[in-house]
Formats: structure tokens, C-alpha cells, sequence
């Protein structure tokens, strides 16, 4: 049984690897957003010009930045979970943790999902483009 479980864990592991060291092809274009201006320090090393960067452009960035790490945390969460799912071997305690697991990752989803579509909203009604998302066009205004 440990064998069994000794494998599964190690093909898991190795399927994993060869994914993230396989290398992909990316067409990357340039970022059209405003993210600011960065200026030179003293030491050399950079940071955020608070002379052409506005308070607006700090939130913005702050926003995208918490809901990509969210964002990943859900995704772990998910993997770890499965990987719990996976390797319980039978056992229905272990089972029923990793199914709790999976389920709180989903309603973290959820809740991200739903925090996002209200930033979004709030920011519309406010006519502020929070996240710097494309503009769709409407009726009025092809």
C-alpha cells in the first residue's frame, strides 16, 4: 500500500515537472496600460515616480496585483486539494479533507469572482475604468 501511494506521489511530481519545465511558446505584445512612471534613485535601483504617478494608478496596480495573487492562491488550493484527493488512499477521513478543501477553494472562487464583478461595477456606475479593462461598446455608442 505505502508503495502504491510511494508511486502515485512520484508520478504526480514527475507529470508536474515535465509541465512547468516544458518549454512554451509566447506571443507576447506591449503592455498598453499606464502603470507610471518609474525614476532612477540615488542607489540605482528604481521606484515609482510620485511626481507622474497618480493615486489612481497606485490603486489600480494595488487591485491587479491582490486579485492575481488570489487568483494563484485559489489555484493552489485547488491542486493541493486534488493532490489530497488523489493520495488518500481509501481513506474516507482524508477524502472528506480534501473535499472540503476543494469546496472552500471553489467558494473562494466564487467570492473572488464576485469581488471582481462589484469593483468593476462600482467603477462603472462611478464612470471610473478601475482595473484599466478595455471599454466594451454599447448601443449608444458603438
Amino acid at each position: 500500500m505505502i508503495i502504491l501511494m510511494r508511486s502515485k506521489v512520484l508520478s504526480v511530481l514527475a507529470v508536474g515537472a515535465a509541465v512547468l519545465l516544458n518549454p512554451i511558446s509566447v506571443f507576447a505584445q506591449d503592455d498598453v496600460r499606464n502603470i507610471g512612471s518609474i525614476a532612477p534613485s540615488a542607489s540605482g535601483l528604481t521606484g515609482i515616480n510620485p511626481s507622474t504617478t497618480s493615486l489612481g494608478d497606485l490603486i489600480r496596480n494595488a487591485l491587479v496585483i491582490i486579485y492575481i495573487l488570489a487568483a494563484v492562491a485559489v489555484l493552489a488550493m485547488l491542486v493541493f486539494g486534488a493532490f489530497q484527493w488523489i493520495t488518500s488512499g481509501g481513506d474516507k477521513e482524508a477524502v472528506q479533507k480534501a473535499r472540503s478543501r476543494i469546496t472552500a477553494a471553489l467558494v473562494g472562487m466564487g467570492i473572488l469572482a464576485l469581488a471582481l464583478f462589484i469593483t468593476v461595477l462600482m467603477g462603472q456606475i462611478l464612470n471610473i475604468n478601475v482595473l484599466n479593462l478595455p471599454t466594451l461598446p454599447t448601443l449608444g455608442n458603438p
